[in-house]
């Protein structure tokens, strides 16, 4: 009978999942409703998935979990005010948990493993919260809300992409994110947790075009493409120089600057004729110029027309969760500080789910 309730339940879990999915779309009118101001999001997808998981649970252990949920995610809010980071309120997903989305990146790696570290060490108090209830009430489902809160939080803290331990040792050391290929794939597997493989996958995959076949390209040679610019010259500055105008088909390097602008944000490139003044200035972002190279002249009245051929390296834009080397530079004090924060939080919240399992009583779940 139970097996048979717990078959229903993931039915109708599907069947509403896929009722999103098909007129998600048709149902943007309602958002202006549901979202009733600042925390409107936040009540309603919370409401959601309280009601998604009582078509497997009971209505107490289902609101218990979203709470844990909501005091993790919180977590991560009070975190990212102190670094003065704006997010927004927290999103809840029914079966796959909640999320925040932060609306001006990390400056660097501390401040992004501070951002993730907030999640899991208030989630854990808030766990522990619950355990203190129960163990004052003596009320099953409080040690059941408060076990699945210390679970949810140490499997945050497996060291992958987007977890919250993946953002973590980006302050302690990447050779963590190793372990987190190798031992988070044996936990995700023993647990079966489908989700967490596909993110497994996703960083996997971003470790490779990271650092693999970036290292394969880079071993490759630089690959530096053409682009063509006109210089246009008057006459008359040959003249006043005494210098001759260049064959037509004569070819030869050109003096050129590329430099960074702090104030504007922008990089100006600056191309001359030796003996003339400065003859183009222009900004360009492109890539970094590596060679000028004068390649045809014709003379169009009063002015000299110089096809100018410029040899750039593309800039790497980057994307996904992986930034650049200097992202993840920290002072060994703080590698040691979210070292033993890390690793002491696991090891709290391994001992705490041991101690709930004891204490938890046997007796079934009150609905």
């Amino acid at each position: 009978m139970a097996e048979r309730k717990k078959k229903r339940g993931w039915g109708a879990a599907g069947g509403l999942l896929g009722f999103l999915a098909l007129f998600g779309s048709k149902l943007k009118f309602l958002l202006p409703i549901l979202k009733m101001g600042k925390f409107g999001t936040t009540i309603w997808t919370m409401a959601l998935s309280v009601w998604a998981y009582m078509l497997i649970y009971p209505w107490t252990f289902a609101l218990g979990l979203v709470i844990m949920l909501f005091i993790h995610e919180m977590g991560h809010v009070w975190a990212a005010k102190r670094k003065n980071l704006p997010v927004s309120t927290p999103a809840f997903i029914p079966f796959l948990g909640a999320l925040i989305t932060m609306k001006k990146q990390p400056k660097d790696a501390e401040t992004e493993a501070y951002v993730a570290l907030g999640g899991p060490l208030v989630g854990t108090l808030g766990a522990v919260a619950a355990l203190l209830l129960g163990m004052a009430t003596g009320h099953p489902v409080l040690y059941a809300v408060a076990m699945i809160g210390f679970f949810l939080n140490l499997i945050n803290l497996l060291p992958i992409h987007p977890l919250d331990g993946g953002r973590i040792v980006t302050a302690i050391s990447r050779w963590l994110w190793v372990v987190g290929l190798i031992g988070g794939l044996v936990v995700i597997l023993y647990l079966k947790a489908i989700i967490f493989l596909i993110f497994w996958g996703l960083f996997a995959w971003e470790l490779y075009i990271k650092y693999v076949r970036k290292k394969k390209k880079n071993a490759a040679g630089s690959r530096l493409h053409t682009e063509h610019i006109f210089l246009w010259i008057p006459v008359q500055l040959f003249d006043e120089k005494g210098l001759f105008i260049p064959a037509e088909e004569h070819r030869r390097s050109l003096p050129f600057t590329h430099v960074g602008d702090m104030m504007k944000r922008e990089d100006i490139v600056t191309i001359s004729y030796p003996g003339l003044e400065e003859t183009k200035t222009f900004t360009y972002s492109n890539g970094l110029v590596r060679d000028v190279q004068l390649v045809r002249t014709e003379i169009a009245g009063d002015q000299v027309k110089m096809s100018v051929e410029m040899k750039v390296d593309p800039y790497e834009q980057e994307q996904g969760l992986i930034r650049d080397d200097k992202y993840y530079e920290v002072s060994p004090r703080t590698r040691w500080v979210y070292g033993l924060a890390y690793f002491g939080l696991a090891v709290a919240l391994g001992l705490l789910m041991v101690y709930t399992s004891v204490q938890i009583p046997q007796v079934p779940l009150a609905g």
